[in-house]
C-alpha cells in the first residue's frame, strides 16, 4: 500500500489513471491535481475543488490501517502510524524533485497527518472492539 500511495502520489500521469477508473464523478477533483502548466485556468475556475486534502486523508487513512490491522498490537500501530506518517512526508518531498507537474505544500502535508491520526484512530476502535467482544464472550465461551 505504501509503495501505491509513493507511485501515486509522485506520478505525473496518476490523476489520468484514476480519472479512468472512477469516471467522470471525481473528474473536477482529477483536474485540480493535474493541472500542470494550466493551473492559472483550473484555479480560477469554481467548479474545482480548492484543495485535493481529502484525497491525501483518505490515501494515508487507509495506508494506516492496513498497518494497523496487519500488526494488530497497540505498539505496532504506534510504531506504523509514525512509520506511514514519515513515509507520507517523504513522498511529499520526492514530488517537488521528481515530479513536473506536482508542488509541495504544507497542507498537503498537514492533509496525511490527518489521515494517519484518522486511520489510527478507526484501527484504535477496532482494537477496543474487538477486546471488549473477546472479553464478553470469552467468559461465556468458559462457562459452557
Amino acid at each position: 500500500m505504501l509503495a501505491f500511495n509513493a507511485a501515486l502520489m509522485v506520478s505525473d500521469r496518476a490523476p489520468g489513471v484514476l480519472r479512468r477508473v472512477f469516471g467522470d464523478s471525481a473528474r473536477r477533483l482529477f483536474e485540480r491535481i493535474d493541472a500542470g502548466a494550466r493551473i492559472s485556468s483550473v484555479a480560477s475556475d469554481p467548479r474545482v475543488p480548492e484543495s485535493d486534502a481529502l484525497v491525501h486523508i483518505a490515501v494515508w487513512a487507509l495506508a494506516v490501517v492496513l498497518v494497523g490491522v496487519a500488526v494488530w498490537t497497540w505498539a505496532g500501530l504506534v510504531i506504523g502510524g509514525v512509520a506511514v506518517f514519515a513515509c507520507s512526508l517523504f513522498v511529499e518531498v520526492a514530488q517537488g524533485r521528481l515530479s513536473d507537474t506536482r508542488a509541495v505544500e504544507a497542507s498537503d502535508a498537514a492533509a496525511n497527518g490527518l489521515g494517519v491520526a484518522i486511520g489510527s484512530s478507526a484501527v484504535a476502535g477496532c482494537y477496543l472492539a474487538w477486546s471488549a467482544l473477546a472479553l464478553l464472550f470469552g467468559r461465556e465461551a468458559r462457562e459452557w
